[in-house]
């Protein structure tokens, strides 16, 4: 029997997006790890919510999945919706730059729209926008070679973050598919064995989720380490799948996620592309002047970033009305 796309909604896909983008923001309000100003506390927290684009990913591979052929027009669609809103985003984000005396020349403006990297941030559609492309290729595999292929990248994925890969510029780091792809082939791989996951998930909720939390205390414990050790890197990584685990385990198989749950996942991706517009801005009022971490400066940021998006989508869908989902992601 073929598996087919069903056009229900899932909980815990919902859980995985809302915590995702929420934690994205806050990534963006902590300080770069680069900073010679940056907390202790900041670091540690870039270490525990690096789930979040992992989150965004397996759910996508999870929606994606299907072993039915893929038409082109479904792929030329899904590239729409994505990319629509990201060269919007984009283009205003090279206006931000003028505005502010950092023009770029024509070049380089191609470049970063090709590249993901008008905003540092934006190389998630570069990675996704490939892996679109795969659909059609990923949904005709046999069982056992999509499994396969998926083993391929996680110890890929594994090798990466152990730190064990040759050194590469951080820019192509952050757009390797050896990192990144095999988030996507997990989620594709539990859409697939769903009903049998949910089955299992029911009827061992509270073991799983206590297993998984004790992993997730572990791993993050572990995690609080020298970053440069190969078990700290490994643990992080480790860390990254518990996370995700966890959520999705707690909300697996329930009827609906709350309405807020549900309106935050389907804003993700425009919060996304619109909160560095205003957690930059209100990182150029409010200044960290200090290595202290300082949790209100930090609350500050992430509520400007999470509360600015969500205006600009409110007033985008009373001016636009349905059109404001492919002009500016929700």
């Amino acid at each position: 029997m073929r598996f087919v796309d069903a056009p229900k909604r899932f909980a815990e896909i919902d859980a995985l997006k809302g915590a995702g983008i929420l934690t994205v923001v806050l990534i963006h309000s902590l300080r770069d790890a680069w900073d010679p100003w940056i907390s202790p506390g900041e670091l540690w927290l870039k270490v525990v919510t690096r789930f979040a684009v992992p989150a965004f990913l397996l759910c996508s591979g999870f929606l994606y999945a299907t072993t039915s052929p893929v038409p082109a027009a479904t792929v030329a669609q899904r590239l729409r919706r994505v990319l629509v809103p990201y060269l919007v985003a984009s283009a205003a984000a090279q206006i931000m730059w003028a505005a502010h005396g950092s023009a770029h020349d024509a070049p380089t403006v191609a470049r970063e729209l090709l590249l993901g990297s008008s905003f540092g941030p934006y190389y998630y559609v570069f990675v996704h926008f490939f892996l679109v492309l795969c659909v059609p290729l990923f949904a005709i595999l046999p069982r056992a070679l999509f499994a396969l292929l998926t083993a391929v990248f996680l110890v890929s994925q594994g090798y990466l973050e152990s730190g064990m890969a040759p050194v590469v510029p951080s820019f192509w780091y952050w757009r390797n598919p050896l990192l990144w792809w095999g988030y996507f082939l997990v989620g594709w791989l539990v859409r697939l064995h769903y009903d049998k996951i949910r089955r299992l998930v029911s009827e061992r909720r509270g073991v799983l989720s206590a297993g998984l939390a004790i992993a997730v205390v572990v791993f993050t414990g572990v995690a609080s380490g020298e970053p440069r050790a190969g078990l700290v890197r490994g643990a992080i990584w480790l860390d990254i799948y518990a996370i995700l685990g966890l959520l999705f385990v707690f909300q697996c198989g329930r009827g609906r996620s709350p309405r807020w749950v549900r309106s935050l996942a389907d804003a993700a991706f425009a919060i996304y592309l619109i909160h560095l517009f205003f957690v930059y801005g209100a990182q150029s009022v409010v200044r960290a002047t200090s290595q202290s971490f300082v949790p209100v400066v930090i609350f500050v940021y992430w509520s400007a970033g999470v509360v600015g998006a969500l205006a600009v989508i409110g007033l985008a869908r009373v001016l636009l009305g349905p059109r404001s989902r492919d002009i500016v992601g929700a």
